[in-house]
């Protein structure tokens, strides 16, 4: 009795182990990721919660300091507008180094009292960078009127002790004109201001003020708290989540009031003053596409992706309470990977541990039913022999599996049948009767392309005396450079032909600013042709000196050919002409020429020089030829000298001369050119053409064309 046997049983283990090992890895790795963005809710949560929380401490701390403060000068007034308050004043503030000063205005005299503290870590002071002095630990401010002048002196101090004035002058400052004090009138509590930078130091914080009135209800004047913004960055900073977690803050008009670098850059929260254009610097660039989605998508919380560092971030971005004068609105963003980059981690090394389960498996369920089916490896072995046409060997298994059997059978027909196809068929056309492969077909579609040709002047000179071993690496070389500069400009080398390089864009690939990419890769070959030919260059045929005609037309681009030898190429009169125009460069002594077709498109982008009206041998179309000299402007680096300027103008006068049929005027030009001309060989062809035309004037019907007739 004949035993099925399903070879399928690899495959299908294979795939169903695949599956499974996909399926558990998928929902591994995304219930764990969305366990992950639940959790860095959460954690955000927590930092805003945080950060309101601190900041609210801030904000209450430096109005209990200021409240007390009012009611204390309110109930004794003698230390108010009094140089001896001054030490209550520094009593309320001393100790904490966010408080910045702590100062009193008075109503009726304008006369200004002020504590300023100074940190430890404190060298200088002011706007002028005054050295602080040993001890010292405030600056004490007075300002009043001495004889009808407002008069402001600076005292170092140390404790509760008066020192010496150290810059006293008049002043126009007067507090009562001041938004602090201004702002305190206005509301009953206690006003807070915006951020500011402040009239002493240039530093930026915010002020608490509140007014001070007797028991009888009378202004006695203002007290107010400077606090810089020390307190809001190091809260800003603390609430930074990960190593490369970002903070930035809006005021109520969305615009950027301050934000954060990573805790791996280091550095404190930086302030963007709105009075200048400070740009976001570093990895805290994010924070600009962050605020811009935020703006369109009003989304608390959402995901970005970032093309400068290719990371994907989670944001959350919302509202807080009010805090130093402003509604703001709070940003945290942290990349996804401070979350989720562990799992995908483990991730990984679940699915390497899959994969090599999944391998440990295939190879033995292989090695299982190799074992059941030596005789399918024998009858695979058969077929692959007859797909080659090797008909001469039997084949003879002897199997008990059904399936062998028959396959057996069908294999010993075939040959038979081939057999006898052979005879009557050559093997070669049977062989690729057989071939199973897709072929490419042969055909094309007509486009407008530009084309180039470039060749070596004087190669095969050069090149006689060389050994082929020695040649063919280096003429690689020379093609390798020619190929970098033209495929980087979005050209395609069609073929090369000796020591000559056909190339064509906008096929196969479309190219809408092809004569504008040729004549680029043009003057970028030159320069690696320059390189080539300098000291460090170590081409045996040195120097080179490559020649290139550049035509845009129509033409067919396809696949041309035989069954068994297929090329991609172009052809058309378009293609014969590129091809002329290359061999005219020998006429001129021109390096790079381009017809009119060319010019049309690229003229307001590199300096050309019109050199004939010409029809080239082989072609029936007359075209303007010109010289490729370089790109207008430098972005692409190739660069005109005045003194090339110059010269390029007394051509245009010359050729204008000959255009115009004076020949007289144009061969005195020309003769006077010739002295400083690069290029003599272009000045002496047409000073022989003015000659004979002024001895034997053209037709007057003359349009200009010059015929060649020899390639």
């Amino acid at each position: 009795m004949k035993v099925r046997l399903h070879i399928g049983v690899a495959i299908l283990f294979t795939l169903l182990t695949l599956v499974v090992t996909a399926m558990l890895v998928a929902i591994l790795y995304f219930g764990n990721r969305e366990l992950a963005i639940r959790t860095a809710k959460e954690r955000m949560a927590e930092a805003r919660s945080q950060s309101v929380d601190e900041m609210l401490t801030v904000i209450r701390g430096a109005g209990n300091v200021v409240s007390s403060t009012s009611v204390f000068l309110s109930k004794f007034t003698e230390y108010a507008g009094s140089s001896a308050g001054l030490d209550v004043l520094y009593s309320q503030m001393q100790g904490n180094e966010h408080y910045y000063g702590l100062y009193f205005g008075e109503e009726k005299s304008g006369d200004f009292f002020q504590n300023i503290n100074l940190p430890k870590h404190w060298k200088t002071f002011g706007p002028s960078a005054l050295p602080v002095p040993e001890g010292v630990d405030r600056v004490q401010r007075i300002i009043s009127d001495q004889s009808g002048e407002r008069v402001e002196t600076y005292f170092w101090s140390n404790g509760r002790s008066l020192a010496t004035p150290f810059r006293s002058g008049t002043t126009v400052y007067d507090p009562r004109t001041r938004p602090w004090y201004r702002g305190a009138l206005e509301q009953s509590g206690i006003y807070v201001s915006p951020l500011y930078q402040f009239e002493s130091t240039g530093r930026l914080g915010a002020t608490f003020s509140k007014t001070v009135v007797d028991d009888e209800g009378k202004l006695l004047g203002v007290v107010a708290l400077d606090i810089t913004i020390s307190a809001l960055s190091q809260i800003l900073d603390d609430i930074r989540i990960g190593d490369h977690g970002l903070v930035f803050m809006l005021d109520r008009e969305g615009r950027l009031l301050s934000y954060t670098s990573s805790r791996s850059e280091g550095g404190a929260a930086r302030f963007v003053s709105s009075n200048t254009n400070e740009s976001i610097e570093g990895s805290s660039k994010i924070i600009d596409s962050v605020i811009d989605k935020w703006r369109e998508s009003q989304q608390d919380f959402f995901r970005i992706a970032s093309a400068s560092d290719e990371r994907n971030y989670i944001t959350s971005v919302m509202p807080i309470p009010e805090v130093f004068g402003a509604q703001p609105t709070l940003g945290l963003i942290v990349p996804e990977d401070e979350f989720i980059g562990e799992i995908k981690r483990n991730t990984t090394r679940a699915m390497q541990i899959g994969v090599l389960a999944l391998f440990l498996a295939v190879a033995f369920t292989f090695v299982v039913a190799r074992l059941l089916s030596k005789n399918l490896v024998r009858v695979a072995t058969e077929a692959r022999k007859v797909s080659n046409f090797e008909l001469s060997e039997n084949l003879n298994l002897k199997s008990n599996i059904q399936e062998v059997a028959e396959l057996e059978t069908a294999i010993a027909s075939m040959k038979a049948g081939l057999s006898s196809f052979g005879a009557f068929v050559p093997k070669e056309l049977v062989r690729s009767i057989l071939s199973k492969a897709e072929r490419i077909s042969v055909g094309g579609e007509t486009r407008d392309v530009t084309l180039m040709f470039a060749d070596l002047k004087g190669f095969t000179r050069q090149t006689e005396g060389l050994e082929p071993e020695v040649l063919m690496p280096a003429l690689s070389e020379y093609f390798e450079t020619m190929e970098k500069e033209i495929s980087g400009n979005q050209g395609t080398v069609d073929k090369y032909i000796g020591d000559a390089i056909m190339a064509l864009w906008n096929a196969p690939l479309d190219d809408t600013d092809h004569p504008v990419h040729a004549c680029r890769a043009a003057l970028a070959c030159l320069q690696a042709e320059t390189i080539l030919n300098s000291d460090n260059g170590a081409l045996p045929f040195r120097p080179l000196h490559t020649r290139f005609g550049l035509h845009t037309g129509r033409v067919v681009v396809g696949n041309v050919g035989s069954l068994s030898r297929l090329q991609y190429t172009a052809l058309g009169a378009a293609v014969n002409f590129a091809s002329r125009l290359e061999g005219l460069n020998k006429v001129y002594g021109t390096r790079i020429l381009v017809s009119s077709d060319v010019a049309v498109h690229v003229e307001n982008k590199f300096v050309l020089r019109e050199i004939d009206f010409v029809v080239p041998a082989g072609t029936s179309f007359p075209s303007r030829i010109f010289e490729l000299i370089a790109e207008k402007d430098d972005d692409g680096g190739f660069l005109v000298s005045a003194a090339k300027k110059r010269e390029l103008e007394e051509w245009s006068s010359c050729y204008a001369l000959y255009q115009s049929g004076e020949w007289g005027d144009a061969l005195d030009a020309l003769e006077r050119h010739r002295e400083t001309a690069s290029n003599k060989q272009l000045v002496d062809i047409f000073a022989k053409r003015c000659k004979r035309f002024a001895s034997k004037p053209p037709a007057s019907d003359w349009d200009g064309i010059y015929w060649f007739e020899k390639k």
